[in-house]
This record gives structure tokens, sequence and C-alpha cells, in this order.
């Protein structure tokens, strides 16, 4: 089965992101979740231009339900997205090794202000799956 491209204006960021504002991205449908990074976006792509599949880190629902409750609870995430903070303090999103061939092999980096609001976004439930739009399956 072949799973439609989403385009940019598919993807929610956090409520604290202001519009201009790079950040964390999230797409929600009734097969998965993507994670991308807006500042991959080319500057002449509009809302309705689709974003390329190996730019995301794509997860089934189950793995990104283990991430945010991972990030509500303060523990570390031992799933199938691995966040970590570099020396030049930014955050790494990737995929777990054993991850890889289906999440993808993107590696997408955010600075502290963007981590932190995708963070808040997450502890106060703005990427939960009711709060996209899903088409019928």
């Amino acid at each position: 089965m072949s799973l439609p491209t989403p385009t940019i204006a598919q993807f929610r960021k956090a409520a604290a992101s202001s519009p201009q504002q790079a950040c964390v991205m999230v797409y929600r449908d009734n097969h998965r979740t993507l994670i991308w990074d807006d500042k991959l976006a080319n500057p002449v792509d509009t809302a309705t231009h689709p974003v390329p599949p190996e730019q995301c880190l794509t997860l089934d629902h189950d793995q990104f339900e283990a991430l945010q409750t991972a990030i509500r609870t303060g523990r570390p995430s031992h799933g199938a997205l691995t966040i970590s903070r570099g020396s030049d303090g930014r955050y790494e999103f990737s995929a777990a090794p054993e991850y890889r061939a289906r999440a993808g092999t993107a590696r997408l980096f955010f600075d502290r202000h963007e981590y932190t609001a995708f963070v808040h976004a997450v502890r106060h439930h703005e990427f939960e799956r009711s709060a996209f739009f899903s088409p019928a399956a």
C-alpha cells in the first residue's frame, strides 16, 4: 500500500512557535506519524508542496505515543526515535539503528528553542491523533 505524501500545510508545529519560527513539525494520519524539520523546506516551497519522505522520520502511532509518554514522564525514550543533545547544543532526532529500515535515515537537528517548544507541545497534548485531520482509511 502506497501512502499519500503529506504537504507542508498538513504538518503541525507547537502552538508556542511563532509562524516564522523554525520548529519540529508533526504529521499524523490513520497509518503513521511523521516528524520533519521545516528548515529543510526550500524558500520557494508553498503550503501545498509535498514534503519529501526521505526528509522525515516515520513512526507508527504506538512508537510516537511511547515517545510522548517518555517526554511527559521525564523518562528516557528507548524506542524507535533517538533524541540526543550534541556538543554544539543542538538536538538530533534520528531513528534508532534497529528501526532505520522502517523509520528512515533522516537526521533532524533542532536548537534549544525548537526542542523546548516541541516538549511543551507534547506535554500539553498538542500532537494527539485526535487533533489531526484523518481521512478515511
